[in-house]
């Protein structure tokens, strides 16, 4: 009986971290699991303290008047932090060259595939859910691979072919962290492929004791999942037999913060955020665009912070990495949620080299896009007390 109890407690924290991993609402009455919520009401955000709104002001002050930045401190100065499921999928445009018609992203998500956004840099995925593609003269780095092995299948191989890539030049396969829906075909590509993977010590701890594919096990933004067939009475009467456990990754290189990764003429660099999960990165990558360089930053969450040590420890410490190195722009594999709008992505791939790249802010903006989120994080952290 205590071994039954056991189970089903842990069955409910895998089924609540799994929901807050896509990016949902944490359960109501405290959060995941009984813990404090990570996010404010929206009653307590609009009676927020002077504090919380000095934070608030001077997010708004360092937008200014530029049109893009103060789209941006819309998405991240809200209760909400901007990175729910909601609100990418009612996320607009900013009013600003070139002019943009919204992608919204929609729930069950389109497959969209490949897309060209730099000369050596590519998006490819679902409305949901991506993975980048960063190439150079010997060999390729692919950055996340969606939720399972239909997706590395049946999206991410097929498009890097249709973009007249080699799919077999992947080297490395760096994950941002452990959720299923970032490493669901990471076996299939490192089988396929040989390519070494790639992630920090603790995420890998929690991928390889997992029950699913990733840390969250089964479905995920764009997969499979759901529940098993049969209903009512005669599902309860004669439960399918329990599936084989997935294969997974093979733990080949633990990440760690300053970590390069060389191959041909590109260098990325790994630094760790912890917050999302214990083992978060990101990577700063050199991108060319027109023949010239150009360091840009990918994260894998927006500003989802568990508590003040997570956004200290992480979030401020890659953003403050990035802003050294003088990064021209952030983006996740989550679209619609940092700078990689699907309308400024959509854009750029239908009309590449565009005149003017949107995807590209310069050193100076960006830092001033870092400095809003830094600011509307500690707004919603002051709010609840951190």
């Amino acid at each position: 009986m205590v071994r039954q109890i056991l189970a089903g407690i842990g069955v409910s924290v895998v089924a609540s971290t799994l929901a807050y991993a896509q990016g949902q609402a944490p359960p109501p009455a405290g959060g995941r699991g009984g813990a404090a919520p990570k996010l404010p009401t929206e009653a307590q955000w609009a009676a927020m303290s002077p504090k919380a709104k000095e934070y608030v002001d001077k997010a708004r002050a360092i937008a200014g008047k530029d049109p893009d930045l103060v789209f941006d401190f819309g998405i991240f100065c809200k209760a909400s932090g901007g990175s729910q499921n909601e609100d990418r999928a009612a996320v607009g445009v900013p009013d600003s060259e070139p002019k943009l018609r919204p992608y919204p992203a929609p729930s069950p998500p389109k497959v969209i595939g490949g897309q060209r956004l730099f000369d050596n840099f590519y998006w490819i995925g679902n409305t949901g859910i991506g993975a980048w593609l960063i190439t150079s003269n010997d060999g390729y780095i692919l950055f996340d691979t969606m939720n399972s092995e239909q997706d590395a299948r049946d999206i991410i191989i097929p498009a890097i072919k249709k973009l007249n890539l080699d799919p077999m030049k992947i080297k490395y396969l760096v994950f941002g962290h452990n959720h299923f829906d970032h490493t669901g075909g990471g076996e299939y590509i490192q089988k396929l492929t040989g390519a070494k993977a790639v992630m920090h010590r603790d995420d890998w701890e929690l991928y390889l004791k997992s029950s699913g594919r990733g840390g969250g096990g089964g479905g995920g933004r764009g997969g499979r999942g759901g529940a098993p067939g049969g209903a009512g009475e005669a599902a309860a009467a004669a439960p399918a037999p329990a599936a084989a456990p997935l294969p997974k990754m093979k733990r080949d290189i633990d990440a760690t913060d300053g970590m390069t990764l060389t191959v041909g003429n590109v260098t990325a660099t790994i630094f760790t955020m912890t917050g999302h999960t214990p083992g978060s990165i990101g990577m700063v990558v050199p991108v060319t665009y027109q023949k010239t360089e150009h360091p840009i930053l990918l994260v894998t969450a927006g500003t989802d912070v568990n508590n003040r040590g997570d956004f200290v420890g992480g979030y401020e410490h890659i953003w403050d990495e990035a802003i050294k190195r003088k990064v021209e722009n952030v983006m996740q594999s989550h679209p619609n949620t940092n700078m990689n709008l699907l309308a400024r992505t959509k854009y750029v791939h239908e009309n590449y080299p565009p005149a003017k790249n949107p995807l590209l802010y310069g050193a100076a903006r960006t830092e001033r896009y870092i400095n809003i989120m830094r600011n509307c994080t500690l707004a919603r952290m002051e709010i609840l007390g951190w």
